[in-house]
């Protein structure tokens, strides 16, 4: 997949029920991340329920799903919008999700086991061949999940889950410049973690994060010089 689809043609390859707004808000989301949406338009409801074959019932609830993550704001008369992200609060997200995957590290890893280190190498190896963004994003929720769920801390995952849906709507474009960089964070990573060795895992964690922060702030800031100049 990639973002010249339509959103007709996206909803199309995803499966469940096209008529239950967590389905319609998936293809939405989707949508966003893959720039079929793009950030600061507007989002007519009438419009993308025909397309979507939905009703404005359910596709209504889809946006207010949305909201709540971050994605989508409703003005008033003016109706739903995608939101934008700016340099600045991209950075404080960032700050945000360093400070909670650094400590659900810290508390699970006592508990990480042989079978969790296999599964995230094995993890690893899928997301370096994949050539879909979507699809990366997903499995590089896995990897790092994979680590952190042994903490035991479900609303701590659930906060961090939100604060990587509004980071992760630039995937698209920021996956490109930061791919094989990563991938090589990724395998430190690992390979402190099979060491049981939690000062190198939490320095190569932290010092991803700082570097994933960085990489995207500078595309963002590139897209908006491109932008000015159009």
């Amino acid at each position: 997949m990639n973002q010249e689809m339509t959103l007709e043609e996206l909803a199309s390859r995803m499966t469940g029920d096209s008529t239950a707004p967590y389905f319609i808000a998936a293809v939405l989301r989707e949508a966003i991340y893959r720039g079929i949406l793009p950030e600061g338009k507007p989002l007519p409801q009438a419009q993308l329920a025909l397309r979507l074959g939905v009703s404005p019932i359910p596709l209504r609830e889809a946006l207010r799903l949305l909201e709540t993550e971050g994605l989508v704001a409703f003005q008033g008369y003016r109706g739903a919008m995608v939101t934008t992200l700016s340099v600045e609060e991209a950075r404080e997200l960032y700050e945000m999700v360093a400070a909670l995957e650094t400590n659900l590290l810290r508390i699970a890893f006592p508990r990480i086991t042989r079978r969790i280190v296999e599964d995230a190498s094995r993890a690893l190896d899928q997301m370096e061949r994949e050539p879909d963004c979507i699809r990366w994003r997903d499995l590089n929720q896995v990897f790092h999940n994979l680590f952190y769920e042994p903490a035991d801390r479900p609303l701590t995952l659930d906060m961090l889950a939100r604060l990587r849906q509004k980071t992760d709507r630039n995937i698209r474009t920021h996956l490109v410049s930061m791919r094989e960089e990563s991938q090589r964070q990724h395998r430190q990573i690992l390979a402190a973690v099979e060491a049981r060795d939690l000062p190198a895992a939490l320095e190569a964690l932290a010092g991803h994060l700082a570097y994933t922060s960085n990489d995207l702030q500078s595309c963002m800031r590139l897209d908006e010089g491109a932008r000015r100049r159009r």
